[in-house]
């Protein structure tokens, strides 16, 4: 470059310093460009990571309000569950309180009947002896019947006999006597 007759000197030399200055600023921006351009490659590479990251985690995000969700229905679900189970045990509790209450009635009348089966029981032997000594008294009667009528038997013989003697029949005129005369006795 040539220098211009109109400008003056020291404006010349100004310029020139401060192209100078311009140029050394240039290089050293170019230097401190060299210096960035790793570190810039550096950032970028751990911004692509940090948007891999952000990315994953927002898919994690997404995954874990999915699993709230879930978690959240199963939640009121569980609680319905234990809503009916309450109302499923107080209605068994009722219905057991009721059982209860039933059995002792029931353990009650149990009672009674064993009372009642206890005293037809005792009743029950009292006749039973009743009826033995009965049966007794009968076996007895009968025996003491059978040797009556044997004894009957054995004087029908013997009267028979008696009668078809020779002597009941020689003698049988003095009995039509005695009965004429009324069957006296002196």
């Amino acid at each position: 470059m040539k220098p211009d007759p109109a400008v003056p000197a020291d404006q010349l030399n100004l310029l020139r310093q401060q192209l100078i200055l311009a140029q050394v600023r240039i290089m050293e921006l170019e230097d401190g460009r060299d210096e960035l351009l790793p570190k810039l490659a550096e950032g970028e590479k751990l911004l692509t990571a940090a948007q891999s990251i952000a990315d994953k985690k927002l898919e994690e995000t997404v995954h874990l309000e999915k699993v709230r969700a879930d978690l959240q229905a199963q939640y009121e679900h569980m609680r319905h569950m234990q809503h009916v189970t309450n109302e499923a045990l107080t209605a068994a509790r009722a219905a057991g309180a009721a059982l209860a209450e039933r059995e002792k009635i029931l353990l009650a009348e149990v009672a009674d009947l064993q009372a009642h089966a206890r005293q037809l029981a005792d009743t029950g032997r009292q006749q039973l002896d009743r009826i033995t000594a009965t049966e007794t008294a009968l076996r007895a009667a009968q025996i003491e019947s059978a040797a009556r009528q044997e004894r009957i038997t054995q004087l029908d013989t013997e009267q028979r006999a008696l009668k078809a003697s020779r002597s009941w029949r020689w003698t049988a005129w003095l009995r039509s006597l005695e009965r004429a005369l009324g069957g006296r006795k002196p």
